[in-house]
Order: C-alpha cells, then sequence, then structure tokens
C-alpha cells in the first residue's frame, strides 16, 4: 500500500507510485550483483570447459578416512577438501529422517569467522526425528544408504571425489548435488594488498580497477569481483567478512517439469534462464522486495516472499528440495532434454543445508514438507469470507457507511480493513481522532453484525518520544543497529523510522503485550483502544525502506548475535508476522484463533499467516498471473493466498472487476483492494448487471464455505495445498504438466477455470482423466478420456466455468446471509454427483470456527458416500472422526473423540435441507430413509454411463429429514 500524504515529503527520493509503473532499473540484475556474477561465471566457465574437450571436476571430495556414523548409523559426518585450498576445512553431515527425507548440511569449520547457520531453525518446525532403521555404509568409492519397500526403494549416495550426492528410486535418479561440479562455498579470508588492474569487470561495461586471482584460478576466475565492498548507485555495500556465496548445481535427471521458488510473477511450470530459447535472461531472484505495479512476467523482479523449495515432477514421480538459506539468492533453471531439469542455486552468504523430499507422490511431498515446516493452521472460519478493503477508508463515519450499502444493497461482507491513515502521523495503532474520533464505538457497531475488522500494522517505527512504541523500544535496545553499531534509521510512511529486530529474542514478550487491549499488567501503554474482535495486516515488512538500496535495509545493518542483515533479510518480515500472531491470539483468554495478514514472508510463515500477492494492477494480464503466483505460493506452503481483486492500481472496466470477482471467490482469500488513487469501486457501485452478477458471486462463496473450510482442515493435516493444480490432482496426466489456469478447490472435485480475457462467452477446459465431469450451474455432462481431453465449455460473464468431478459430494449453505456467523445454523444441501461407476464421496468439516475448542475434540467431521448397486444408489453420512481413532485436526493428534462433543450437541438439529443427484441412470421407483418413504422430483437426462455428452439427470429430495450430526443411509431404488 502508498499513502499520497505521506508520500508528498518523499518525492525527491521515489516518484510516485500511483503515477510510474515500476523502474526495474531500480533493482539489481545478476549481472549488477557480484556473488550471482561470480557464480553464473563459474557455470559459464564449467560449459565451455566441457564444450571444448576439456575436463570439468570439482574440486571438492569427501575424505574417507573421516567419516563417523552417527546416531545408531542414520546419520553421517566427514571432512570435506578443496583441492585449490586444502589448508580449509569443511564439514559434511548427512542425515535421514523417520519418514525418508534426507538432509545434507555443509559447513565451514574452525575458519576465520562463522557463517550463517540459523534459517533451518527458524523456518522448521521442530527438529526431525532421525530414522532407526536406515543405516549408512561406507564403501570404497562411496557412502550409502537404502531404504523403503522392496519395490519401491530409495537408494542415497554420497560419492566420495568428485563429492556429489545422489538420491535414486529404484536405479532411476531422482535428485543430484553438484553432479555439474558447480559447488563452491566461498571460504572466508584475510583481506590483502594485491596487485590491481585494469579488466572489465562486466562485458560492455568500462574498464574497473579490480584485484587479480593467480592465474591458475580456472575454478574461481581471475579477479576478486566485489569481494570486500560493492556500489551500486548511490550505496556502498561494505563487506567486513569478505565473500562468502555459496554456488551448487541441483538437478533432475528425470524431471521434465519444475515449480516453485515463490513468489515471482510467471508460470507455475518455471520458465527457463539458461539453454537455447530461455524464456527470460536472467536467474529467479529471491530476495524480498517492495516492488509496486510489477510487471506480470519476470524471474529477476523477486516480489516479497521467497520460499526456496523447488518441486520436480514427471509421471513416474514427484520430489522436491528444500534449501535452507535466508540470504539473497538466484536460482537458473534448464532443460537440457525435455525430460531432465538443471537448476543452479547461489546464495550471498548462508551455510548448505538442503532437504532432499523423496516423494515419491506430490501428496507424500507436501506432507514430507509439513513436517519439516509446519502445515498451514486451521483459520478463523470467517477470514474464508469476503474481505471488502481500500486505500483509505477515511473515517469512522466512512467504515459505517460501506457497511450499511452493503447491507442495503444484500451483499454478504465478513471484513472491512483500515490501512494506515488511520493512525496519527503513521504511528500504528494510535488513531487519527480527527476522522476516528470513536474507535471503539466503530469497531463494535461493525461486530454487532457479525463483522470483524482488520487493520494495519507496518513495522517501521516512528523516531518520536512521544510515540510510546518507539519510546519503549529504544529504552529496551530493541532496534535493528547500523554497520556503526548505533540505531538503525530509514525512511518510510512514518518519516524517520527505526525497526524492531524480531531476531532478539527479548522483542518477542514486549511486542505481544503492546495487543493488550485490557492494558499491561506493568501499567505501560498498550493498543487499549481496540478490541477482540480486530485482527492485523503486516505490510511493508520486507522491510520496505525508501531510501535504502532496490527499497530495503542496507546488507550491512547489524541484527541480533552480530549477524548482518545480508544473512538473514529474507525471514526478516516472516518473523514481524509471527510474532503478531502470537500477540493477537494471546491478546484473549482463552485464546481465539488470530487472522493476520503478511506481505513478506519465508518457509514456515504458513503457520501463522495469510499472504497476497502485493500491488498488482487492474490489467487482464495481472489478473492472469495472479492465478499462478496463488498455485505456485500454495504448493510451497502457503495455501492461504490471494491477490488482490481488481488490481491494487488502475481503475478496472465492470467486465473486467466482474471476472476478478470470480477469480477472487475462488481463491483462499477472497479480498477486494485498490490504491488511493483510483475511483471508489465497492460492489454496490457497479452498474447493472454487473452488481447483480457480482453479488451472486460473492453468495456463491458463501454458500461453499463448507467447502472452502473443510479443504483447510485437511490441508492443516496433511499440507495439501488447497487450491492444487492438475499436476497435483492428476500426476500421471502428462498433458496437464504444464497447465496453470484451472486448478480443483481441495479434495472437493470442485474444477474452476476462471476467464481472464475480455469479451469471452466460451473456453476450454481439460480433463485429465477418463471421468464424467459436471457444470456446477445446468448439470450438463463432459467426458475426459485415459490420455486427458479438452472440452469446450460456456462461460458467460454471469457464471466463470467450474465444473464438479464425477464422484465428488459438495456440501453448501444456500441461504444468502449478511455475514458468514449468520449461517452457522443454517441448513445444508449436498449435491451429489455420481462418477461413471455411479458412486460419489465427500467430507464435511465444522467447528466453532474462532476458538481452539476443536483441539480438544469439540467439532463435527463427516463422511458423504455415495455407493450404487444394479438396483439401488445408497447415500449415507458417517462420523470420520470415530472411524479414524488416529485422526487429526489442525495438526493436533486426537486420540479420544467423542461424536456426541459439546459443538456437535450445539448444532444438534441443523438439517439436510436438499439432497441434489447428478447422472442417475434410471428413475428411481421410489426414495426411502428408513422406512420413511421421501418425495422427489426426477429430471431425466444423459445417461451417466456411456461416452455422450449432455445434460445429466438431476434428482432432487427436498427436506429428507436427515441432520448434519447423526448417521443415516436414503435408499434410492431403481
Amino acid at each position: 500500500m502508498r499513502s499520497l500524504a505521506a508520500a508528498l515529503w518523499l518525492l525527491l527520493l521515489l516518484p510516485a507510485p500511483s503515477v510510474v509503473a515500476v523502474k526495474e532499473q531500480d533493482f539489481k540484475k545478476c549481472h549488477e550483483s557480484s556473488f550471482c556474477r561470480r557464480g553464473r561465471a563459474l557455470a559459464d566457465r564449467a560449459t565451455e570447459h566441457v564444450k571444448s574437450g576439456e575436463k570439468w571436476k570439482s574440486p571438492y571430495s569427501l575424505d574417507a578416512s573421516t567419516i563417523v556414523l552417527e546416531d545408531g548409523g542414520s546419520r553421517f559426518t566427514g571432512r570435506v577438501r578443496s583441492s585449490l585450498y586444502p589448508e580449509i576445512k569443511f564439514e559434511l553431515d548427512v542425515r535421514v529422517h523417520e519418514d525418508g527425507v534426507v538432509r545434507v548440511r555443509m559447513d565451514e569449520k574452525e575458519g576465520l569467522r562463522k557463517r550463517y547457520d540459523e534459517a533451518a531453525s527458524w523456518a522448521l518446525l521442530k527438529e526431525p526425528v532421525l530414522s532407526p532403521s536406515s543405516k549408512w555404509s561406507v564403501g570404497k568409492k562411496e557412502v550409502k544408504v537404502v531404504y523403503g519397500a522392496k519395490k519401491d526403494q530409495v537408494e542415497v549416495t554420497v560419492e566420495f571425489e568428485p563429492l556429489v550426492v545422489r538420491m535414486k528410486r529404484n536405479g532411476k535418479d531422482q535428485v543430484v548435488l553438484n553432479g555439474q561440479g558447480l559447488l563452491h562455498m566461498e571460504h572466508f579470508k584475510k583481506k590483502v594488498e594485491k596487485v590491481e588492474a585494469e579488466v572489465p569487470v562486466v562485458e560492455g561495461e568500462e574498464t574497473q580497477k579490480v584485484v587479480q586471482l593467480p592465474p591458475n584460478s580456472w575454478f574461481e576466475g581471475v579477479t576478486e569481483d566485489g569481494w570486500w565492498e560493492e556500489t551500486w548507485k548511490t550505496w556502498t555495500d561494505t563487506k567486513p567478512k569478505g565473500p562468502e556465496s555459496l554456488s551448487l548445481d541441483i538437478n533432475f535427471p528425470n524431471h521434465g517439469h519444475v515449480y516453485g521458488i515463490p513468489q515471482h510473477a510467471t508460470h507455475l511450470d518455471l520458465p527457463t534462464t539458461k539453454g537455447e530459447g530461455a524464456s527470460f535472461n536472467d536467474p529467479y531472484r529471491l530476495y524480498n522486495g517492495d516492488i509496486f505495479e510489477y510487471p506480470a512476467s519476470s524471474s529477476s523482479l523477486s516480489l516479497y516472499g521467497s520460499i526456496p523449495i523447488i518441486h520436480a515432477h514427471s509421471a513416474d514421480s514427484t520430489v522436491a528440495v528444500f534449501v535452507a538459506v535466508a540470504s539473497e539468492t538466484w536460482v537458473d533453471v534448464a532443460h537440457p532434454t525435455q525430460k531432465s531439469t538443471e537448476t543452479h542455486w547461489i546464495s550471498e552468504s548462508g551455510i548448505l543445508d538442503i532437504f532432499l523430499l523423496p516423494g515419491p507422490t506430490p501428496d507424500q511431498v507436501f506432507g514430507q514438507y509439513a513436517r519439516l515446516t509446519g502445515a498451514v493452521q486451521l483459520p478463523p472460519h470467517w477470514s474464508l469470507a469476503y474481505h471488502q478493503c481500500r486505500w483509505n477508508y477515511v473515517s469512522s463515519d466512512d467504515i459505517r457507511g460501506v457497511q450499511k450499502r452493503f447491507d442495503e444493497e444484500d451483499i454478504p461482507v465478513d471484513v472491512f480493513w483500515l490501512d494506515i491513515e488511520y493512525s496519527e502521523e503513521h504511528k500504528y495503532m494510535i488513531w487519527e481522532k480527527k476522522y476516528f474520533p470513536d474507535p471503539i464505538d466503530m469497531l463494535n457497531d461493525v461486530a454487532a453484525l457479525a463483522r470483524k475488522m482488520v487493520i494495519i500494522v507496518d513495522p517501521h517505527i516512528k523516531r518520536t518520544v512521544d510515540y510510546p512504541v518507539y519510546k519503549e523500544g529504544q529504552e529496551l535496545d530493541l532496534f535493528v543497529k547500523n554497520k556503526q553499531g548505533n540505531e538503525f534509521e530509514g525512511w518510510c510512511w512514518s518519516g524517520s523510522s527505526a525497526w524492531i529486530d524480531f531476531f532478539n529474542p527479548n522483542s518477542w514478550e514486549w511486542y505481544k503485550q503492546l495487543y493488550k487491549f485490557n492494558g499491561r499488567e506493568d501499567g505501560k501503554w498498550s493498543w487499549t483502544e481496540s478490541t477482540s474482535t480486530v485482527h492485523i495486516w503486516n505490510d511493508m515488512n520486507e522491510p520496505a525502506i525508501f531510501n535504502g538500496p532496490e527499497i530495503t535495509m542496507e546488507k550491512d545493518s547489524i541484527h541480533y548475535g552480530g549477524w548482518e542483515h545480508r544473512d538473514v533479510h529474507n525471514i526478516n518480515g516472516m518473523l514481524f508476522a509471527n510474532t503478531t500472531s502470537q500477540a493477537v491470539k494471546e491478546r484473549t483468554t482463552p485464546y481465539n484463533r488470530p487472522f493476520v495478514l503478511t506481505r513478506s514472508y519465508y518457509a514456515g510463515a504458513q503457520r501463522f499467516a495469510a499472504m497476497w500477492t502485493g500491488d498488482n494492477m487492474g490489467t487482464w494480464e495481472h489478473m492472469a498471473v495472479g492465478i499462478p503466483m496463488v498455485l505456485s505460493n500454495s504448493i510451497s506452503g502457503m495455501s492461504f493466498t490471494g491477490a488482490d481483486v481488481g488490481g491494487f492500481f488502475g481503475n478496472p472496466e465492470p467486465e473486467m472487476l466482474t471476472r476478478w470477482y470470480f477469480v477472487g471467490a475462488f481463491s483462499p482469500f477472497f479480498r477486494a483492494h485498490a490504491h488511493i488513487d483510483t475511483k471508489r469501486r465497492e460492489p454496490y457501485l457497479l452498474a447493472e448487471p454487473y452488481k447483480s452478477i457480482v453479488r451472486e458471486i460473492i453468495r456463491l462463496r458463501y454458500s461453499l464455505l463448507p467447502v472452502w473450510y473443510t479443504a483447510f482442515r485437511e490441508s492443516s493435516v496433511t499440507g495439501l495445498p488447497v487450491t492444487r493444480p492438475q499436476y497435483v490432482v492428476l500426476p500421471k496426466n502428462e498433458a496437464g504438466f504444464s497447465i496453470d489456469d484451472q486448478y480443483y478447490v481441495g479434495a472437493s472435485g470442485l474444477l474452476v477455470k476462471p476467464i481472464t480475457e475480455a469479451g469471452i462467452t466460451e473456453t476450454t477446459v481439460h480433463i485429465g482423466e477418463d471421468q464424467v465431469y459436471y457444470d456446477f450451474y445446468t448439470g450438463h455432462a463432459y467426458r475426459g478420456s485415459v490420455k486427458g481431453k479438452s472440452v469446450t465449455v460456456p462461460a458467460p460473464l454471469e457464471r466463470g466455468p467450474l465444473l464438479i468431478r464425477g464422484g465428488s459430494i459438495l456440501p453448501s449453505r444456500d441461504r444468502p446471509r449478511r455475514s458468514s456467523a449468520l449461517m452457522k445454523r443454517d441448513p445444508f444441501t449436498l449435491k451429489v454427483a455420481l462418477s461413471q461407476s455411479g458412486n460419489a464421496s465427500g467430507e464435511l468439516y465444522l467447528d466453532d470456527g474462532e476458538s481452539y475448542d476443536h483441539r480438544e475434540g469439540n467439532f463435527i467431521w463427516r463422511e458423504f458416500v455415495a455407493e450404487s448397486t444394479k438396483k439401488t444408489v445408497t447415500i449415507s453420512s458417517k462420523d470420520l472422526a470415530s472411524r479414524n481413532p488416529d485422526s487429526a485436526v489442525d495438526g493436533v493428534e486426537l486420540a479420544i473423540y467423542n461424536g456426541g462433543n459439546a459443538f456437535a450437541n450445539a448444532l444438534d438439529g441443523v438439517r439436510v435441507e436438499r439432497i441434489v443427484v447428478l447422472g442417475l441412470k434410471n428413475k428411481p421407483t421410489k426414495v426411502t430413509l428408513g422406512k420413511a418413504h421421501l418425495e422427489f422430483t426426477f429430471k431425466d437426462g444423459m445417461a451417466a454411463a456411456g461416452n455422450k455428452e449432455g445434460v445429466a439427470s438431476k434428482l432432487t429430495v427436498k427436506n429428507p429429514g436427515a441432520f448434519i450430526t447423526s448417521d443415516w443411509s436414503i435408499v434410492l431404488e431403481l
């Protein structure tokens, strides 16, 4: 978000962001970053050696005589030597986790300084348990471990010379580390005076004075390129530790598709950055940044978050690699063949700390990653509903007026948001009383209609003694330091600002106390003009600093423990959101679930916050690229994600805005947001027919909230993404591996294909299996095929393409309400979409939506099943938790579960008001529930069996006498 008023004094620092699009020259390319230049040059030298017929061999080897088996043989350590620097000591540590994940660590030992080695500790949920049964064995040329079933064995070898790590499955390479010999851990050096020479550092640039290396440095190059100091534009980055970058090739010889390493505006299936016909010239950059009006396609413009995980997929298997590094990182991607992928990772600092996730299915990869970094926590139910935001709602009366208009127009909404202008001089948590004179009354007025508010709190702390947050933080010495060891000062919306150092554990409890709306026990300041219905939005936490290099903090700034900002940059913003989440949670007794939206994030952030894709633009291109961006974040752990509906910048025409509402309604996080300079575009302001269409789209989101909440429950347990790309759901269908403009919602069977172009009335949907799919609105049946098939579906403006996979049962609540909290006792409709074999299944998960009582077994978890025989179809409801005593909810195992728990009892009497069955072969002769005969209507249609397409048959049973909390069976006699 941006502020016009606050930006007036910034005009000399930055262009007005609402007028000028991003200037790519304000952000580095690889050739402008010395460590990236060095890493890419190393790869180029290796390539040239191979092309010229010369041998390229990694200088790193594992000294077999130093290998020690530890922890019962599930782990080994050993000394790694470099032929270039035999006096430098490196240690390798390789271990097998109990779920088959392999961790590979390498660090410099007894060096001049210590490398940053704490990235994993911030990302990991807990220290992984080692496998008691996987034993390493030492051979003449390698160390090896084999584990898994005989027909699906994983073999990991660590070859001695050169050092290469291979993970194989059934004899086939899955992941290879250093197979191309690009491993290079720059060891710490002493700065000495050397002979300088005039050479061109970058091709095409003027010559510069650089220090030349010895002539035999075939591996490292010929010059000291940016080792001790680096100047870019007006900033000079001092490097007191000298060069410490890490380069490594990570290759997937039998996987032709790779996904992940968010956040970038590009396709889900990552386009290439090297090789013939590469899509981009620069590697993918992982360096959290504030890039407003970002282009709809870029590799080098890394956006607000960074998750260093990459998935590799083929029809045979899926694997993933998580690289626990927190510094700026560049990743090259190449496909030497259609069936293989090479990646090259170049990081500025840190140790080598890599987790190899063996899969072999997408589901197993997600589970392995969730056990490492945690799954998304089950969010408050209301946070899955519709959010209305704008920079800025300007007063208490403005909020009241917006709420009133939503109700007058019968448009549901759950959350209103306040941007930075609510605060006095951008001193967050202190109200601007000129415009918000009665904040508690305003908050209570919103809460009276069962709604919430989300209010922004940015990380920059205005440096003024009349701001108690700054005064206390300064007294407690909790702020980041500059390179001289004094309090770091930068400029942001607050003017002269300081930044809390959340790497300092002393900051955590202090910061959480600031959110106590009932006051602090020590009597010091807290946000007492707040309530339990207020939740928090963390923006600008990359951190964004207007007068800093690349609009962020200088890399030689100092954090707790003496670490430089370069070492921890990508983690920094996550810690702010993590602590905020804990603060919002712990302000109440008993605790309620917090909602925090963060712009900056890292691996593990999914345990605490939702995220959005930042300052997008109101264009068709940005609407379209937002979909793969959401999918990319989802498969990387950040399932609770979405893009600003309508685009943050610009004034989308009604057709575009209407289409965007459909995109938002089928994103996990559904929020409309707009820049301060845009025209008001709340949905009630639209002319007809757009207003009515948008109203129905939002209502559709509300009716499907049971589907979304159930999907989040599954994600909180398994790590599976809430929105799932084709390759995740149908991992054998090669035609779907690169599809990223359609996706599934959880395991519900809903297949979504948003329209992201103007003037579209029909589109194609890929059905990647031999199954029937039904149009959600009309019941039209479409047929797939074994190899996959594209079908043409209608796409009128009033309803985006939405199909139900045959074999699914969808629970919905179809009565329009003003907010989701008012739906708690509403009845359900079950839509049964029979498969080609006449069967179907689905789940429903419910709890109170706000507390943690579900962790004590207070919830409803039902399974609906339709089973066909030649003469009957039986539709039943069964309790899932009692049938799965080892099940978990929200990552918490429930050893004891009582189907008659307090929450279930509170919903006793909530009924199923309608059952709709699609795809019956024949009209039933009767429908019964026990001895009761039920009334029904039947519309004939195309038979479910066979290859014909057309409108499917539809059976409707109203008021069957079934209840959501009890077991029952309805029999259709054919």
